[in-house]
């Protein structure tokens, strides 16, 4: 896993429980250098096999000084202290293909307006072979690099208060490689919503503590050599958030995310179901 990263959208409903009180802004940081710390640990059960991934690593981000007249934020993710272990039933290996995250490195371009990425490079060889192997697994295809705001985390730069409640869903469109099918044609749908459920001041900084619930639906066919599979994916995740108002960083976030999925085989009309779990806490802090 690299870049936890599952927020996009296209249309905002804000309802406002309680107005009473001071308005808020939930603005990101995207000058001061940060770390983040994530673990997480996957599990998949395929019939009367089960196989679970445990991963741990920091990723630092660090910003290019600002230009007088900045058109572009610029900054270079690296990933440090990697651990991986894969366990199969009751026997526990490393995962060395996970592992080789370890010490890649990446050029992040984003707009200093909209708060979206723009692009992710890797800057050697090393990193472009790991952010391939991320796009192609069960997981990463779920997400995609234009869902990631370092400016509007939670959607949009919206004034809100404590009880406010608002939902950002996704349209349907067009899903293209999907789990590391040669082809696949489908359509994928989403919807976020969010509560703002408390503040607290700690040491002088303003900490936001907020539910989140998210649902992506896939359906589709996916075909590899002479296999077509009709696929229906669905994706809940629900989180805590701990956002720091003051410093534009999520303190703590706990997720956790069960993936449901059931294919038929278009020749011969079996089925085939399966199931997906993972559960993950990230830290940021400033550098």
């Amino acid at each position: 896993m690299t870049q936890i990263k599952y927020w996009f959208f296209i249309s905002t409903l804000s309802i406002a429980l309680s107005n009473d009180g001071e308005g808020y802004r939930f603005i990101g940081n995207s000058t001061q250098d940060y770390y983040m710390d994530l673990e997480s640990i996957f599990q998949v059960s395929v019939g009367p096999w089960d196989f679970l991934t445990n991963f741990s690593g920091r990723q630092t981000h660090e910003f290019m000084a600002p230009k007088e007249k900045q058109d572009e934020i610029i900054s270079k993710l690296s990933w440090s202290r990697v651990i991986a272990t894969n366990r199969q039933d009751d026997k526990v290996s490393p995962n060395h293909e996970a592992q080789k995250q370890n010490g890649t490195s990446y050029t992040l371009t984003t707009d200093p307006i909209t708060g979206k990425q723009i692009s992710i490079v890797g800057n050697d060889e090393a990193s472009i072979q790991m952010m391939e192997n991320v796009a192609s697994s069960e997981v990463g295809s779920l997400f995609s690099a234009d869902e990631n705001n370092i400016l509007y985390p939670f959607g949009s730069d919206s004034i809100r208060y404590v009880g406010d409640v608002w939902t950002i869903e996704k349209a349907p469109e067009e899903a293209e490689n999907i789990f590391g099918w040669d082809e696949f044609e489908g359509t994928t749908t989403s919807k976020i919503s969010y509560i703002f459920k408390k503040i607290k001041e700690k040491k002088g900084n303003k900490i936001a503590y907020i539910k989140l619930k998210t649902i992506v639906e896939v359906n589709g066919v996916g075909g590899r050599e002479d296999e077509a599979i009709e696929m229906i994916v669905s994706t809940e995740v629900d989180g805590d958030i701990k956002f720091n108002i003051t410093t534009g960083l999520m303190e703590r976030c706990k997720m956790s995310m069960i993936i449901t999925g059931s294919g038929r085989n278009l020749e011969d009309d079996s089925m085939r179901k399966f199931n997906m779990s993972m559960s993950a806490k990230i830290k940021q802090k400033l550098k």
